[in-house]
């Protein structure tokens, strides 16, 4: 009997350890805030595919579970800094630095200008948007000399993240081009895809002449992070930059730059 005791003991004991072990492999959920677009029902459109295969690559690599939390960017981004997590693609800019914890990059995004083909315009340096109306989403940065002559050099339409809602703006004529962020590296083919998902919807009809055009040049390229606000960071940074670096060397972070 005593031998018995012993052995359920050890048995008992090892249990404890084996769940001991289980559950500091169970990642630590953090918040996650990101940006929401919607398609022409309002609804929100579903995070890329690259998007998410790089966050899983991120959660896998820093021991952590991601609770996602979309909202409309202003307002993710005040959120953030009010604390309720973490938030994913943000740009660096001088005022968001004096908030903000941030990540090494992820990826580099560029903003491009989305025009009506038939009112395309020379653009090599934002001096070529004097006068101009340029559609942006409210809270987002394109550069900070963009920025910086916002209702200075050019006006700007503040846009929320509704895209249908922003190319009919365009067609409205109510401004001149908007600007749009990608990660894509062959532009034609994103132009191709957005008159393929969003023209027919304003030509009544499916046609093989383009409505949309993206000009070649980029408004400007920014490096894109995760940040937090620093009192709450405890390490979190460290984790992240260490999974980023893994994920880079893997080669999972250049799928992000696959056009879909």
């Amino acid at each position: 009997m005593p031998r018995l005791s012993r052995l359920l003991g050890c048995l008992l004991l090892a249990g404890s350890c084996w769940g001991s072990a289980i559950a500091a492999q169970v990642s630590k959920s953090v918040v996650l805030l990101m940006s929401e677009e919607l398609d022409g029902k309002g609804q929100v459109i579903p995070i890329r595919t690259e998007i998410m295969e790089v966050l899983h690559a991120l959660e896998q690599r820093a021991g952590l579970k991601f609770e996602i939390r979309r909202y409309p960017w202003k307002r993710a981004l005040e959120n953030a800094a009010n604390g309720e997590g973490l938030i994913f693609g943000i740009s660096k800019t001088r005022e968001r630095l004096h908030n903000f914890t941030f990540s090494t990059p992820i990826f580099a995004d560029q903003s491009l200008l989305v025009t009506l083909c038939n009112a395309k315009f020379q653009f090599n340096s934002l001096n070529d948007l004097k006068g101009k109306t340029i559609g942006i989403v409210r809270g987002t940065s394109y550069g900070e000399e963009f920025d910086r002559l916002s209702n200075v050099l050019f006006k700007v339409e503040d846009d929320t993240g509704n895209i249908p809602g922003r190319f009919q703006k365009l067609v409205m004529g109510r401004m001149d081009a908007f600007l749009y962020y990608s990660s894509a590296t062959n532009i034609r083919q994103l132009e191709n895809r957005l008159n393929q998902q969003y023209a027919a919807e304003f030509t009544g009809k499916q046609t093989n002449a383009a409505l949309f055009c993206i000009l070649p040049k980029p408004v400007s390229s920014v490096d894109i992070h995760i940040a937090i606000r620093p009192d709450l960071d405890r390490g979190l940074m460290e984790k992240l930059d260490r999974a980023i670096v893994r994920s880079r060397e893997d080669g999972v972070l250049a799928r992000i730059y696959n056009p879909r």
